[in-house]
C-alpha cells in the first residue's frame, strides 16, 4: 500500500522534535520545511541534530521576521508542488492560514492539523489576534495536536469541539535518549571529580537563566535547607547569571551553588545521571521538555504547576508545586532528600526511567490517527 504524503511545516530543528519526526518520516513519505535555521531562544548544535534525522531538511528562506514570528513567503508553491495528502504546521500562523487557503481554493481534500505545546495556563492567557487565530482556525482544520489530556479536555470545552484533538507530549524516544544517557555515564563521573560531589546530593535546574523561570526563587528555598551534603547545579546560559551570583553569595550558598554554562548532548545528559532531584521553578512555561530528559534520567522530578510537563508528574515519580510559594517547594525537597541514597563511588550503571507511559505508545496511536 502506497504512503500517504505528508507535508510538514515546522519553525526550526530542535532536540526534541527529532524523535518525532524521525518517526513520521518513516510512518508516510514525508517533507520537512522549516522557517529557521535554529531556534529564535536556543542556539542547538544543527550538525549534531541534523546527523541524528531520517529524513532531509528544507528551509523556507523567503521572508522577514517580525515582533518576535517569522513571516514566510513560499509556502503556496511548495503544497502546490509536493502535492500532499496531509498538511501538519504549528500553531495557528501565517502557514496554518495559508494551508487552509489552498484547499478552500483548490478544492482540494487535503486534511490539515496543527501543533500546539501550550499548557492550559499558556492557553488561557492567549489574547488579541493570537486568540482570534486561534478560536478561528480551530474550527476550520481538522485536527490539533496537544500535549496532555488535561490540555485537549480544556481545549473542546473552551476553543473548538470541531477538530479531532490528538495526544503528544513533548517527549524523546526513550530508546535514543537513554542510548546516548548511557555513552555520557564517563562524563558524569568526571563532573563528580571536578566539583566534588561524591556523596554529595545534587539538586539539578537546567534552561535559560531568564526572569521566567524562576531561578531566584529556586535559590531562596535551596537557601533554606541548610545542608552542606545538598549541592544545586544550574544548567544553562542567559542575562541572568551574574544577576544569581550576586544573590548565591548574599543567600550565603556560593560555595554550594555550581553554574555551568548552557551544555546540550552528552555533555548536558551527564548531569541527569550526577542528579538526584531535577526542579523546574518556571512562571511560564508552555511545556518544559527538560522534564521528560530528567523522568527519562530517573530523576525525580518537582515542577511547577504553570508548566505544561506538569501532566508527565504522578505521586511515583515527583510532585507538582506553586511556583509561588516557597514553603511548597521546600517540603518536597525536604522529604525527597532524606530519601536519597548517596553512590559512594563511580557511577556505573544508568537509574532507572520514571516516566509514565512510553514515546512509542504514544506516537504509533497519532500516527494512526493521521494515516486515516
Amino acid at each position: 500500500m502506497m504512503k500517504k504524503k505528508l507535508l510538514v511545516f515546522h519553525p526550526a530543528l530542535a532536540p526534541y522534535r527529532v524523535d518525532f519526526f524521525n518517526e513520521l518520516s518513516t510512518a508516510f513519505n514525508t517533507s520537512f520545511y522549516f522557517n529557521l535555521y535554529n531556534v529564535s531562544d536556543q542556539k542547538f548544535d544543527q550538525n549534531v541534530l541534523k546527523a541524528k534525522c531520517l529524513f532531509n531538511i528544507n528551509y523556507l528562506n523567503n521572508g522577514f521576521e517580525i515582533l518576535g514570528r517569522s513571516i514566510r513567503f513560499g509556502a503556496l508553491g511548495v503544497i502546490k508542488r509536493e502535492k500532499p495528502d496531509v498538511i501538519l504546521c504549528s500553531e495557528y500562523g501565517l502557514l496554518t492560514f495559508l494551508a487552509l487557503f489552498y484547499r478552500l481554493i483548490l478544492n482540494s481534500s487535503v486534511d490539515i492539523y496543527t501543533m500546539s505545546d501550550d499548557s492550559i495556563e499558556n492557553s488561557i492567557q492567549r489574547k488579541g489576534l493570537r486568540k482570534f487565530f486561534r478560536n478561528s482556525l480551530s474550527k476550520k482544520i481538522d485536527g490539533v495536536i496537544l500535549p496532555s489530556v488535561e490540555v485537549c479536555d480544556w481545549f473542546e470545552k473552551n476553543v473548538s469541539k470541531k477538530p479531532n484533538l490528538l495526544l503528544l507530549p513533548v517527549i524523546h524516544s526513550e530508546v535514543c535518549f537513554r542510548t546516548e544517557l548511557e555513552l555520557s555515564l564517563n562524563i558524569s563521573n568526571a563532573l563528580r571529580n571536578e566539583y566534588n560531589l561524591t556523596n554529595k546530593k545534587v539538586i539539578l535546574f537546567v534552561g535559560r537563566l531568564v526572569d521566567v523561570k524562576n531561578l531566584s526563587f529556586l535559590l531562596n528555598v535551596f537557601s533554606q535547607l541548610k545542608n552542606d551534603d545538598t549541592k544545586l547545579v544550574l544548567v544553562g546560559g542567559g542575562d541572568l547569571k551574574n544577576d544569581l551570583k550576586i544573590l548565591t553569595a548574599k543567600l550565603n550558598i556560593s560555595n554550594n551553588v555550581i553554574f555551568t554554562g548552557r551544555k546540550e548532548g552528552l555533555d548536558l545528559y551527564a548531569w541527569y545521571n550526577v542528579a538526584n532531584v531535577f526542579v523546574l521553578p518556571s512562571t511560564y512555561e508552555p511545556f518544559g521538555a527538560v522534564v521528560n530528559e530528567a523522568l527519562l534520567s530517573g530523576c525525580t522530578v518537582f515542577c511547577s504547576k504553570l508548566a505544561g510537563a506538569s501532566s508527565l508528574i504522578n505521586k511515583h515519580n515527583g510532585n507538582v508545586f506553586d511556583p509561588y510559594n516557597e514553603a511548597d517547594l521546600l517540603s518536597c525537597l525536604i522529604d525527597e532528600l532524606e530519601k536519597v541514597r548517596l553512590v559512594k563511588g563511580d557511577i556505573v550503571s544508568m537509574k532507572d526511567s520514571k516516566m509514565p507511559f512510553t514515546f512509542t505508545s504514544k506516537v504509533n496511536l497519532l500516527i494512526t490517527e493521521l494515516d486515516k
